[in-house]
């Protein structure tokens, strides 16, 4: 699928796209270049490829310079590179400077250049913000967070770009992607932060009354979106939302990993709510299964995957 492509994928050390990096040197890329400033991300992301079509580039998209040879050379962009919602709530400033700035010199370099690569750009349900009736993508947003409307406006430049300059863009939007590598100390990836909590025999954190909803879609689905979307010419400026159809409280959730991998007796531990919470950031994902997406990871394997990574992960922690 990917044969004679060289694909770049910023944020390529991180969660989401260190197993983007994977899969397209699984679908035989010409090269793949991790582009990471390894704020969010993790080089150990990286640490079992040993493929010489691999490079890592540790670079900020906020970096024109930097940025700009990569983006020139490539063929196809899997954008994950993005400031995160707890960044964003300790310094809106470089929220603004990542998710804005930096989306927008990945669009200048492609307008100005002879090079107009396919870009897949990941997006969040942040941009929404709540409602009791799942979002449509043409449906109002009205984001409560900053990181919330820093993303609305790189959505809405990936979009304008695509209509107005002839840019190859698509905007994909996240829900509550879980999985192995995800990030858990910074107070984002509940599911991983409960299961690091029960393994170690600590009572899952609940911020809030846990009533907030959450549809949690492991994140091998994620990957495939992406590839479906790239695969569809016909998606090109078009926005789409993707998630799983598990549909949960973050309570339940967390009920859920006690009954399974916590001491007997552990209750839930409830500590003060979170600022700019979404109690229900539900989508409507019609659009893109009509496409033929479709969940292939069910919750309860996704969490046992999951949880046996945590366990690897928490006993490496420990030896080192």
């Amino acid at each position: 699928m990917f044969k004679n492509k060289v694909i770049l994928v910023t944020g390529g050390a991180g969660f989401i796209g260190s197993h983007i990096v994977d899969r397209c040197l699984e679908e035989n890329a010409e090269r793949v270049i991790s582009f990471d400033n390894l704020v969010g991300g993790n080089i150990n992301n990286h640490s079992h490829i040993n493929d010489d079509r691999f490079k890592f580039v540790k670079g900020d998209i906020k970096d024109y310079e930097v940025i700009k040879k990569y983006v020139e050379q490539s063929d196809i962009i899997f954008n994950e590179a993005a400031s995160k919602l707890i960044v964003s709530l300790k310094d809106p400033f470089i929220d603004l400077q990542t998710n804005i700035v930096g989306n927008f010199n990945i669009l200048e370099i492609i307008r100005k250049s002879g090079n107009n690569p396919r870009v897949i750009h990941a997006s969040t349900g942040s941009v929404f913000g709540s409602s009791d009736k799942p979002f449509k993508e043409g449906d109002s947003q009205n984001p409560s967070t900053t990181y919330g409307i820093s993303k609305l406006a790189a959505e809405k430049y990936f979009l304008f770009y695509a209509k107005e300059y002839g840019l190859k863009t698509t905007v994909l939007r996240y829900f509550h992607v879980f999985g192995p590598r995800q990030e858990f100390s910074g107070g984002a990836g509940v599911i991983n932060i409960f299961l690091s909590q029960a393994l170690q025999g600590l009572p899952p954190t609940v911020c809030g009354t846990g009533e907030a909803i959450r549809c949690f879609t492991f994140v091998k689905d994620d990957v495939d979106a992406n590839i479906l979307l790239y695969r569809n010419n016909s998606t090109i400026g078009q926005d789409y939302n993707v998630a799983s159809k598990t549909r949960m409280s973050v309570k339940e959730l967390a009920e859920v990993v006690i009954k399974k991998y916590g001491l007997k007796g552990m209750k839930v531990k409830f500590i003060e709510p979170r600022m700019g919470e979404n109690l229900r950031p539900i989508p409507n994902t019609t659009k893109i299964e009509k496409l033929g997406f479709k969940e292939s990871v069910s919750f309860e394997e996704g969490l046992e995957i999951t949880k046996n990574w945590m366990e690897e992960y928490l006993k490496n922690k420990k030896r080192n």
